[in-house]
């Protein structure tokens, strides 16, 4: 008897993953670390702008989260438009946007436009962020797919890497204007690197049925090196395309419920950490080069998190994994200033808050991809990234507030721990099949 020919999510699901999969695991790592880069980007031009303009502590503290509002907006809007356009190009156009953000966020003469251009950046970023895991968890085997996301949300942190380590020698020799044309530049980089090495997802060509799906399918998977014949699923076997509402519809509503309470609360912690980083150590008496230090050790911390609960999620369950991380995220966070005597004490409580924080934000990553349906897997990632990124407003905000209030950094960095802590308490509502 002849084999039935497997359908093309079989043969990626269930065989091991070839050298072209891996590649476009890579390309994706590199687009979210570009994410990383845009972050701190703001943060670490805020003492340029500031002397320029003259900014107040409450006028940084708007402008330093700005992005978020578009990145939200990117994340829910066009993290849909992936489901019903495909990844690649949306991708692609995502990319020309924060290009085109970046060089505008460097020619800005004042506060006002400055902000605009990082509300427009952040639309291209939270587009990334949902083609970005989207494509990593389709071109992945059923083995590796918690992995592999989790390693692509990991680039974040190699992102906030390089932007700490290139600040230092472009505000040494240039103004702040600069760090924001490297962004840009990174992005004209990625550009044919995605154009000519990612396909279009598989999975999203079998479900769409586009033009020429069966053929342009044929070619990717030879691409990646599998030549066995294969058949389309028929459209009676094929699970329909689910609509975004149904996410908050049946038992999908109190996962994507947790996922965005859990998500959300990590986050504030995480940006209002890494946010004021940088002033707060000025603010200690230490110099504008030794807060890109911390904030390296931070990214350190954060990558080896990242790469720990993905390779322990192989051996653990990510819900148990991902509490540990977020009860520590909120203990290191509130212990931070108590490690402020010196630089190496800073430096080692930063890696370690940074471990905890991000190894949380991959967890997160991962239980996404595990949870929701492929049909809807750029719009449930893209409605939790991007509602969750509210925290990333709300975290930088609510500490300019306290800061100006008064508060000292002790008191301030417990109250916002509590993001991180009830995170944690949310995952023990999470039920899944």
């Amino acid at each position: 008897m002849s084999k039935t020919p497997r359908t093309p999510s079989d043969i990626i699901d269930h065989s091991d993953m070839r050298i072209g999969q891996w590649v476009v695991v890579g390309i994706c790592i590199m687009c979210m670390a570009l994410d990383g880069y845009d972050v701190m980007s703001i943060a670490l031009a805020g003492a340029g702008m500031s002397a320029e303009w003259g900014l107040s502590k409450a006028e940084l503290g708007f402008l330093l989260p700005l992005e978020f509002l578009g990145m939200a907006a990117g994340l829910i809007f066009i993290g849909t438009l992936t489901d019903l356009y495909g990844r690649r190009l949306i991708l692609l156009l995502c990319l020309i946007v924060v290009s085109i953000g970046m060089a505008a966020s460097g020619i800005s003469p004042n506060k006002e436009l400055l902000a605009a251009t990082r509300v427009f950046t952040g639309i291209g970023i939270g587009g990334i962020l949902a083609t970005g895991a989207a494509l990593s968890s389709e071109y992945s085997n059923a083995k590796n797919r918690t992995l592999t996301v989790i390693l692509v949300a990991g680039g974040y942190t190699f992102g906030i890497f390089l932007a700490s380590k290139v600040a230092g020698p472009i505000l040494e020799f240039y103004d702040w204007r600069m760090i924001f044309f490297g962004g840009a530049l990174i992005g004209l980089i990625l550009l044919p690197i995605v154009f000519f090495l990612v396909p279009e997802s598989i999975g999203f060509l079998e479900r769409r049925r586009p033009a020429n799906a069966q053929n342009r399918i044929a070619g990717t998977l030879h691409r990646m090196g599998y030549d066995e014949p294969f058949e389309m699923a028929s459209h009676e076997d094929e699970k329909p395309v689910v609509s975004p509402k149904q996410l908050f519809e049946g038992k999908t509503a109190r996962i994507t419920t947790v996922m965005i309470i859990c998500y959300l609360g990590n986050i504030l912690t995480y940006y209002y950490f890494v946010k004021w980083m940088p002033p707060m150590v000025t603010d200690l008496g230490y110099s504008a080069i030794d807060g890109t230090e911390v904030l390296a050790m931070i990214s350190i911390g954060g990558l080896a998190g990242s790469l720990a609960i993905a390779i322990l999620s192989r051996f653990a369950k990510l819900k148990i994994l991902m509490g540990i991380a977020l009860f520590g995220s909120a203990c290191s966070v509130a212990a931070f200033p108590y490690f402020t005597g010196s630089l190496d004490a800073m430096l080692v409580a930063g890696a370690i808050a940074g471990f905890c924080l991000f190894a949380a934000i991959g967890g997160a990553i991962g239980l996404n991809a595990e949870s929701f349906p492929a049909a809807v897997l750029g719009s449930g990632t893209g409605l939790v990234l991007g509602v969750g990124r509210g925290g990333a407003v709300i975290g930088p905000w609510v500490g300019g507030i306290l800061f100006t209030a008064g508060m000292a950094l002790a008191p301030v960095s417990l109250i916002m721990a509590a993001g991180s802590f009830a995170a944690g308490i949310s995952l023990f509502f999470l039920v899944r099949d």
